[in-house]
């Protein structure tokens, strides 16, 4: 094994920009290419790449300690994969952090709290997934340091104030991804035995750790494929960091902010648009009160874009036109994966339509396991409701606008929903899915263009394309409980 001596001949282990110098010698290369035969020759298995390259190629020691990996220079080592969709790149999955210690997490602030404290300023190594490929010969494609921008910082630092108020109220069991915005809370492990014990009740909770959500990590490589860095300075951080009574200092956004990205748009264009202690979902919320009671049309007045609107999206264009943002998709919501919705009451407060997700690919989900499936993927996504109700005249006006995600419990029932579904279509049972009469908060029934749009299934069969749906009475006694 190298000595430590003569890794530090290789890159300063008290730079972050020679690691991260160092580190760039395998860009467009594999582990293995640069290295040779000192490289495994097997599988090192799902998280453990990352601690080959620290053993292999940086010469120190894998650990678990709470600070980061090049302590000298406050760097922490974060390596994950990337696929090919279309012609570009996007994240594979999710981009897991430190686990979460219930017992002392919520003794921290923000600034001392393990996640900063560990993850402040990131090495992102992002390689090309190929499965056929062992994790040695997998061709690095993105590397580079990494700060959050402020902007995106002050949403991180509520997300994390989110989870450890959860903590706090002895619900550490109910957490969920779903919860927050750009930081999540993703389960490690599945099963009794992650189960652990929480501080403030004596309900054991699932093992989980901080994450960034995988549509935040393609924002962060469109930027990088874009060469486009984006590393403020501690000035800046100020801001947010530092635990104060005072008002939140006003600082503005950088150029790199203020541009949007191909058809997104920011909500929040500058620090100073927020309320003192006031969360990113709070502005949202209050962007829309002003016009809680407004007719659809009265809306298109207001906002001089009348003849703008079709009656095929003049909901969607109206709520982000509230929201000051005139592009097609919302940058906050974009990096969040948070799925706006615009939903229609009728005069009874009913509603025509359940919720839809993506088709189920046949093939696809009978190798998935339920933690690592689509729709788990898809349900843990924060949801964010506009909801207008027609009148007397059948104007619609806007009623009330609610961010949700899907309660533990709920999540249950919705498990047991994929669970039947992934049954029978291993059995080449395409006839006998949960209806929504059966009133389980889910079901599933036909999604294509037409009723001639089909897919091969399991077992050689053309069968009619489908999706899991949210009932619309859940929807409504969402909506009611509110």
């Amino acid at each position: 094994m190298q000595t430590n001596d003569f890794r530090k001949l290789l890159y300063n282990s008290n730079d972050p920009f020679s690691i991260e110098a160092y580190a760039k010698k395998l860009l467009n290369k594999s582990l293995r290419e640069v290295i040779g035969n000192s490289a495994t020759q097997t599988r090192a298995g799902k998280g453990k790449f990352g601690q080959l390259i620290e053993d292999l190629y940086f010469h120190y020691k894998p650990n678990s300690e709470a600070k980061p990996d090049f302590p000298e220079a406050g760097v922490e080592l974060k390596t994950s994969p990337i696929k090919m969709a279309g012609r570009g790149f996007i994240a594979k999955e999710r981009l897991v952090f430190n686990m979460i210690d219930y017992s002392t997490e919520h003794l921290n602030t923000f600034r001392s709290s393990s996640f900063w404290k560990k993850n402040a300023l990131l090495l992102l190594m992002f390689y090309l997934y190929e499965k056929e490929k062992l994790d040695v010969d997998y061709i690095f494609k993105i590397i580079r340091l990494w700060r959050f921008p402020i902007a995106d910082l002050k949403i991180i630092k509520d997300d994390w104030t989110k989870i450890v108020s959860k903590i706090k109220a002895g619900k550490a069991h109910e957490l969920s991804e779903g919860d927050t915005i750009y930081l999540g809370a993703c389960t490690k492990g599945a099963n009794k035995e992650s189960l652990r014990n929480q501080p403030f009740s004596n309900v054991k909770a699932m093992g989980r750790a901080f994450s960034l959500k995988a549509k935040y990590l393609n924002y962060i490589i469109q930027k990088s494929l874009e060469e486009d860095e984006v590393l403020a300075d501690d000035s800046e951080y100020e801001s947010i960091l530092i635990e104060t009574t005072g008002a939140l200092a006003a600082e503005p956004l950088h150029d790199y902010l203020k541009r949007t990205l191909y058809e997104l748009e920011p909500i929040v264009k500058n620090l100073d648009e927020y309320k003192h202690g006031e969360t990113f979902e709070q502005l949202v919320i209050r962007k829309y009160k002003p016009y809680y009671g407004k007719s659809e049309i009265e809306l298109a007045k207001i906002f001089n874009i009348a003849n703008k609107i079709t009656a095929k999206n003049k909901f969607d264009i109206l709520s982000r036109y509230i929201l000051g943002v005139k592009h097609k998709k919302i940058e906050e919501f974009e990096k969040g994966d948070i799925l706006m919705k615009t939903i229609r009451l009728e005069k009874n407060s009913s509603i025509k339509e359940h919720i839809s997700f993506k088709q189920i690919q046949f093939k696809e989900i009978v190798e998935q396991e339920w933690h690592e499936s689509t729709w788990f993927e898809e349900l843990n996504r924060r949801f964010f409701f506009v909801i207008f109700q027609a009148d007397f005249a059948n104007n619609y006006r806007l009623k009330k606008v609610m961010f949700w995600s899907i309660p533990p419990k709920d999540m249950e029932t919705l498990e047991q929903v994929w669970n039947d579904t992934r049954r029978k279509i291993t059995q080449g049972d395409f006839e006998h899915f949960i209806k929504a009469s059966e009133n389980r908060i889910g079901h599933v029934r036909p999604k294509g263009r037409d009723s001639m749009d089909f897919m091969e299934a399991p077992n050689g069969t053309m069968q009619k394309k489908k999706c899991f749906w949210l009932n619309k009475d859940y929807i409504i006694s969402i909506i009611n409980n509110e």
